[in-house]
């Protein structure tokens, strides 16, 4: 039984598992179904479609407001110096138009900024998919992990439980002392003990791996988990520079506020247009006309054309329109109409705009915030990164160490197992070996797991594949 066991955990360790090296099925199932079910995630694609929709909006400033217009009113007048009054109506159909002509640079940082919106909005979608996908990875891990130390360990525990009743058997022989079996029955204790924390754990991390994906079980996805693991543990083919050089790079936290950073330039830009000055040119084509209701409404061809310039000075607003009316001659059927209007006008309002200061000011601050903040994200980015990076040399160690351990205490297992069977070791030697031997399948996945996730945390914080 023992060199059947050993068989099977030599031929686990001799060969690298798909898992590592190949795509793994399973694991790219898992990914799918929990981005397909995540709700930030949905969210997260929501505000990339919302922010597609800013810079459309913006997109739409560059082109002239064009309105279809149609207008009636009806009235009284009074006839010369008497107190008669008679009714009158009036109605004008036709299409006005307006188009900026320039507007101090706002218009153009608009668009800027909703465009660097966008690309926060993709930078935020990118990093809440990611994030999700390392904690998928992760519990993945974890349970593919406790799912190979369960496997080993319940083999080990039938082969203790063998050697248990074999020692029973010769203590009834008084061939071994109470205490020889007293102590083998501590040893079949222990890796009992060692088989129902795996089973706990392995329990455990099978329900949160199916909870983060979001499904009841792990039996709806439709993809086999594959029980075996690398001989070794994983290595990366970068250095910690490399890593800390690609946080700089490639982390979405520092992408992000570099965006940021960018819309609060663009931000002053659009409060810096308040006090350029503005150029509309409005127009309008149709027909128009008035009569008293006791005669025939005939409409007559009008147009117009009008400049308006609005200009911030510093808290107030200085606006000033030029209109010219003119209509058809040929169409006019009373002689008293009017055929041609000039109007200009300009007013001044006084400190009406005292916001634009608090807008300067707060654009200013919120610049120097966000650059503060980024000078905190690449700290605290290295230290991350370098720490993640710590954990992975630690574990890689420990792991080589414990896969040492673990081929040398087969070895001896497998020596001892032949020299129990010729009578030259006693059982209850041989179940402390057994022991020995599945504390440290133990002692090798917990290392393995370590490996594994320094180097998800890793791949997670430079947004680069590093195996």
């Amino acid at each position: 039984m023992i060199k059947k066991f050993v068989s099977i955990i030599t031929l686990c360790l001799m060969f690298p598992s798909v898992v590592f090296c190949e795509k793994d099925e399973f694991l790219e199932e898992c990914l799918k179904l929990a981005q397909a079910r995540d709700q930030k995630v949905a969210v997260a694609a929501e505000q990339v479609d919302l922010a597609q929709l800013r810079v459309t909006g913006a997109i739409r400033s560059y082109f002239p407001q064009v309105v279809l217009q149609s207008e009636t009113s009806k009235g009284k007048t009074a006839l010369g110096t008497t107190v008669n009054t008679e009714e009158y109506k009036s109605e004008s159909v036709g299409v006005r138009a307006s188009m900026p002509i320039y507007q101090g640079g706002g218009t153009r940082a608009t668009l800027k900024y909703n465009q660097l919106m966008k690309d926060a909005a993709n930078f935020n979608y990118t990093k809440t998919r990611e994030d999700l996908y390392a904690k998928v990875k992760n519990a993945y891990y974890e349970y593919l992990t406790l799912k190979m130390e369960f496997t080993a360990l319940s083999k080990a525990f039938e082969e203790v439980e063998n050697l248990f009743s074999k020692t029973q058997i010769e203590y009834k022989a008084k061939a071994i002392s109470e205490l020889d079996l007293a102590e083998s029955e501590n040893f079949r204790d222990k890796v009992e003990n060692l088989l129902s924390s795996s089973r706990i754990n392995l329990e455990f991390s099978t329900k949160k791996l199916a909870e983060i994906v979001g499904v009841p079980t792990l039996e709806e996805i439709p993809a086999t988990v594959s029980d075996e693991l690398p001989a070794d543990a994983f290595e990366i083919s970068f250095n910690l520079q490399d890593c800390i050089s690609f946080v700089q790079s490639n982390n979405l936290d520092v992408q992000s506020a570099r965006v940021q950073l960018e819309m609060a330039d663009e931000k002053i830009k659009i409060n810096r247009a308040k006090i350029l000055p503005k150029i509309t040119a409005e127009g309008f084509y149709g027909k128009a006309g008035e009569a008293f209701v006791t005669e025939p409404l005939q409409l007559t061809t009008s147009w117009s054309l009008g400049a308006k310039l609005a200009w911030g000075l510093w808290g107030n607003s200085l606006g000033a329109s030029y209109t010219m009316d003119r209509t058809d001659p040929t169409s006019i059927v009373d002689a008293s109409k009017r055929v041609e209007t000039d109007v200009f006008s300009v007013q001044l309002s006084i400190l009406d705009d005292i916001q634009y200061f608090v807008d300067a000011k707060e654009s200013e601050i919120s610049k120097r915030q966000i650059n503060a903040e980024l000078v905190d994200l690449l700290r605290e980015g290295r230290i991350a990164v370098e720490k993640a990076y710590n954990e992975y040399v630690i574990s890689l160690s420990t792991a080589r160490v414990y896969r040492n351990e673990l081929k040398v205490k087969e070895r001896k297992l497998a020596l001892m197992k032949k020299r129990n069977d010729l009578y030259e070791v006693q059982t209850v030697e041989l179940m402390e070996q057994s022991w020995n031997y599945a504390e440290a399948i133990s002692s090798f996945t917990r290392a393995l797991y370590s490996n594994i996730s320094s180097i998800v945390e890793l791949e997670r914080l430079t947004l680069m594949s590093l195996r």
